[in-house]
């Protein structure tokens, strides 16, 4: 065991400069009201809007339908419906507004409209027309200029290579350099101020053989050049920029094959890296947005037999950083030993590469993912809520990694250099706490709960649900860590352990269910374990400071810090 511990330590430090290109994982999110496919989406502001598209089998509705998804809620909002209903349109952003342009009234033919929508008043104006009517186009926006690319002529089944700008300070069109490949359903996004096209088919009227070809166009210049070609050729697919990377995302051959690949171009490198498939493969214009580091694919055709659209939103999350294995928000040596202890093994907890679920034994790809982000602050995309209590005044605990922030009253008084991570929550164990709106269903899937806290009596809780039962706190003979969540009828019942609390001192108390097994830590030790059939559903919200009534005597008399939910099992120690 020293050799096996001394050999994985200098290989982590000889791993510790080594920068691979860790892959992402994907996250389902709510549907959008509308199922459709041959959408449209842009980002204004962090929301993004869908525009048009056509839902039923085989396009039998075109739609003006508008919905706005909201990243940070995971809700969706019906907008003002777009005047012209369509689809196999293409809308970009300038100067904060929408411009939908193009597309098919209905199957068998083409528009030149121009739509603008401002999200600021949700209404919509009509702008110059394109001189080519098309659909199946794609549009960018370089220096505040659209570039509407390529597409298809409906009524004459031609494919075409057209290039048209448009300058939305003066509403006029210009000609510019057509695109080498006349094609339709292709892609466009812009690195650095060129736009690179990529994908699409250009015989067949559609259903002929799709394209790997990418050409980028420099508008300084008005000229195009090559690329090199996307491994996976297909057309009607959907793709994200973000961070100098093009994510190109689904898509089909022909009529026939729907693809759930994910393949990332590096425009700085000309080189293609393969990725984590989407977990719903689909085609058919799927539209896809980028939203604080994430790529959003949304909508399209799943079944290419019938041509039905969907409704599913999914997400990635490139380099997701779900690797601090203790749940404290950074990845130092307690995350290499707990790696180094499940060496050779097949533990899922540490088994993190390849992402997003790992190959069944934790060994040097493991490690060397780890060392990517060794003593780096973690942005954890399972980590649903973070109350670090670091603020010195007001009436309000803010969420740093989503939306649940809390509000403080009663006894409570913020200790801004008293925490174990800086500040903490002083409460008086009358009143005093915390409270917050849901965060979380115990019955939804495995998560964990971890805090710091200091003080405390027996029978008094660290963290409750309002409608539920009690997560944390001290049970009311010993003062021992305790939890309340448990199975709902006679298997279930609290789990307690045998390590006090309330012994004055600063301890990091943990909960984890991990679907089977529920876990209590004290300070990174396990200090009770069992199993569950499940955990009883809540859906209320949560006290931090007082047990799930509010009773008295259930009140913390003491500081609690650094209050942490994620939605999968850490493992503390």
């Amino acid at each position: 065991m020293i050799k096996q511990i001394n050999f994985v330590l200098a290989l982590a430090l000889s791993l510790a400069s080594v920068c691979p290109s860790a892959e992402g994982t994907w996250f389902k999110k709510v549907d959008m009201p509308t199922a459709r496919s041959h959408l449209s989406a842009s980002v204004v502001a962090g929301k993004i809007y869908t525009i048009g598209g056509c839902t039923q089998a085989v396009y039998q509705e075109y739609l003006s339908t508008v919905e706005a998804y909201d990243a940070a809620t995971d809700t969706w909002t019906r907008k003002a419906d777009m005047p012209t209903g369509r689809a196999r349109l293409s809308t970009s952003v300038a100067d904060g507004k929408i411009y939908a342009i193009g597309g098919s009234p209905h199957p068998h033919a083409d528009l030149s409209t121009v739509e603008l929508y401002d999200p600021t008043t949700d209404t919509w104006t009509t702008k110059a027309d394109m001189p080519t009517a098309r659909c199946w186009l794609s549009t960018s926006v370089v220096n505040g200029k659209i570039y509407a690319i390529g597409g298809k002529i409906e009524s004459s089944a031609t494919m075409v290579s057209t290039v048209e700008e448009y300058d939305p300070m003066t509403d006029i069109w210009t000609k510019k350099a057509d695109m080498p490949t006349a094609r339709m359903a292709l892609s466009t996004n812009v690195v650095n101020g060129k736009i690179y096209a990529i994908g699409g088919v250009a015989t067949g009227g559609g259903a002929g053989p799709s394209l790997s070809t990418v050409e980028v166009y420099d508008p300084s210049t008005d000229s195009w050049t090559r690329k090199a070609d996307m491994p996976t050729a297909r057309a009607n697919l959907s793709a994200g920029m973000l961070n100098g990377k093009i994510y190109v995302i689904g898509g089909s051959t022909g009529w026939s094959t729907v693809f759930s690949t994910l393949e990332v171009y590096d425009s700085a490198m000309d080189t293609w890296a393969k990725g984590p498939d989407m977990p719903t493969a689909r085609s058919a214009g799927p539209s896809a947005g980028v939203v604080d580091g994430k790529v959003y694919v949304i909508g399209g055709v799943v079944n290419p037999s019938n041509w039905a659209p969907t409704a599913a939103v999914e997400v990635y999350q490139p380099n997701p950083l779900a690797i601090d294995f203790n749940g404290d928000g950074l990845v130092d040596i307690k995350d290499l030993l707990r790696l180094i202890d499940s060496w050779g093994q097949d533990d899922p907890l540490v088994d993190i590469a390849p992402p997003p679920f790992g190959d069944g034994i934790v060994d040097v790809q493991d490690l060397e993912l780890l060392m990517n982000y060794w003593e780096q602050p973690i942005d954890d995309p399972t980590l649903i809520a973070h109350w670090a209590l670091d603020e010195i005044e007001g009436d309000v605990a803010y969420d740093s990694a989503g939306v649940n922030d809390a509000f403080v009253v009663g006894g409570a008084a913020w200790q801004p250099s008293g925490g174990q991570v800086d500040g903490a929550l002083q409460l008086d164990g009358i009143d005093g706490r915390a409270i917050t709106g849901p965060v979380l269903d115990p019955a939804d899937g495995p998560f964990s709960v971890l805090a710091w806290m200091q003080g405390g009596a027996p029978g008094q809780m660290a963290l409750s649900q309002l409608d539920g039962v009690n997560w944390l706190g001290a049970d009311p003979l010993l003062g021992c860590l305790m939890t309340g969540l448990c199975a709902s009828g006679r298997g279930g019942g609290p789990l307690q352990s045998e390590t006090a609390i309330t012994d004055g001192v600063w301890h990091r108390v943990g909960f984890v269910w991990d679907g089977l097994n529920r876990s209590l830590y004290v300070d990174d030790i396990l200090a009770a374990q069992d199993t569950q059939q499940g955990l009883a559903s809540s859906n209320g919200g949560l006290n931090i400071g007082c047990g799930m009534n509010s009773a008295a005597g259930t009140f913390w008399s003491g500081m609690i810090d650094e209050v942490r939910i994620y939605s999968r099992a850490i493992s503390p120690y």
